[in-house]
């Protein structure tokens, strides 16, 4: 007894100066976590010897076309590189394409477990060599390297000072502070970093005053809502409400709520193992065009805003992907949704749970309501699918005076 609670005044202690030292210095983490980042990023520079590796690089071409090397988490490699795949690196790379032309557009892979000099090495032998002006990758981890390695910062302290290009760094959720921490340190070492946040707006966060992307609808190219249509062509809608996503326990609690003010939601129905006990839908996944279809037979989709790392309202991809297939969000969020669509005619909102039922009876009770919502979200999604992410990256550019990927 005495010692577990010596151990539990120990932890209390420890909590308590933690928080403490937090709140003398806000930034207390970040500089311990860069400081062993940097050590660690000097050995490995001295250890890899770029500088002999790379001493015979060709001298970079000025006033050079647009041309984007596109580094996926996972490529070509896996089965889901493909339309309506359901790999977010093809969308991005597609739809690139389609807003600027697919000769603009070149992949960059990477194996799996290839020694990270060995892709820095060969990658900014590529980027110099074909005379690119972009590279946009997901900056959270190294590619192909099943998010358990870290190197981008190595890799942009020998490109950024050998090519005169933009790394557009895309990072998913940014509400995880941590990831944060990795963006910044690219940020702060080149001007020629450009962040493109899928959720929240970052403007300021890692350089005071510096204008960033963001957030900005992750892409679904043209070429996989085609596919889309044609497998749901026909089909009824059969859902009130759905419910697609991971079922934290606060949104199990909010589910509850709303059934009990006697909200019928469809929670997943287009997985095979419909239970709820698990608290996971992430395993056992069925594939995004089963998920796409489940959302295109839904008159209404809920969309729980908060981030699983806290209090952080995230915009999220499904407001694009539901909309697309005309069917109406629902959504809990503030200066997220609102930023791209028109609240009552192109989505609703609920503040509380308690508030949802009204809401859906507002819509399900007025046929002809729901069906211009579901036209104008449909007709809304459509115009901004690739616009949105692709237009916002070149607006960014244009803003910070670097040079924009489309003209």
């Amino acid at each position: 007894m005495g010692g577990g609670a010596a151990v539990a005044d120990g932890e209390t202690v420890r909590s308590w100066l933690g928080a403490l030292a937090s709140w003398v210095y806000p930034n207390l983490d970040w500089v311990i976590w860069n400081r062993k980042r940097e050590k660690e990023m000097q050995v490995e520079i001295q250890l890899a010897n770029y500088t002999t590796l790379l001493a015979d690089l060709p001298k970079l071409v000025g006033g050079r076309p647009s041309h984007l090397v596109v580094v996926p988490q996972v490529g070509p490699e896996v089965d889901t590189w493909q339309a309506a795949g359901g790999n977010f690196f093809y969308e991005i790379a597609q739809a690139a394409r389609e807003y600027a032309g697919a000769d603009k557009v070149t992949i960059f892979s990477v194996a799996a477990g290839e020694d990270p000099v060995s892709w820095h090495v060969r990658l900014i032998r590529f980027l110099v060599d074909s005379g690119a002006t972009h590279l946009i990758t997901q900056i959270e981890a190294d590619p192909n390297s099943g998010q358990q390695q870290h190197t981008w910062d190595t890799l942009w302290s020998q490109l950024s000072t050998r090519w005169d290009g933009v790394l557009l760094g895309v990072v998913t959720d940014s509400s995880y502070r941590y990831i944060t921490f990795g963006a910044r340190r690219l940020a702060r070492m080149s001007p020629n970093f450009l962040l493109v946040d899928i959720c929240m707006p970052m403007d300021g966060v890692l350089v005071k005053g510096r204008v960033e992307v963001g957030p900005v609808n992750m892409p679904v190219s043209n070429q996989s809502l085609a596919v889309v249509d044609a497998h749901a062509l026909g089909l009824p809608k059969i859902y009130d409400v759905v419910f697609i996503g991971v079922l934290y326990p606060y949104r199990i609690e909010m589910l509850d709520e709303l059934r009990a003010q006697g909200v019928r939601v469809a929670v997943n129905p287009h997985r095979a193992d419909t239970s709820e006990a698990s608290g996971d839908a992430r395993s056992n996944q069925p594939s995004w065009l089963d998920y796409m279809t489940a959302l295109a037979q839904s008159n209404l989709a809920l969309n729980f805003s908060q981030s699983s790392a806290g209090p952080y309202q995230q915009l999220k991809t499904r407001v694009l992907e539901a909309s697309a297939v005309g069917c109406v969000i629902l959504t809990d969020d503030v200066d997220r949704t609102e930023r791209f669509w028109v609240p009552e005619s192109e989505y609703c909102y609920f503040a509380t749970p308690a508030d949802a039922p009204a809401v859906v009876d507002r819509f399900l009770a007025d046929p002809a309501k729901l069906a211009a919502a579901q036209q104008a979200a449909k007709q809304r999604a459509r115009s901004i699918n690739v616009t949105s992410f692709w237009g916002g990256i070149d607006e960014g550019l244009r803003q910070r005076g670097l040079t924009p990927f489309l003209g």
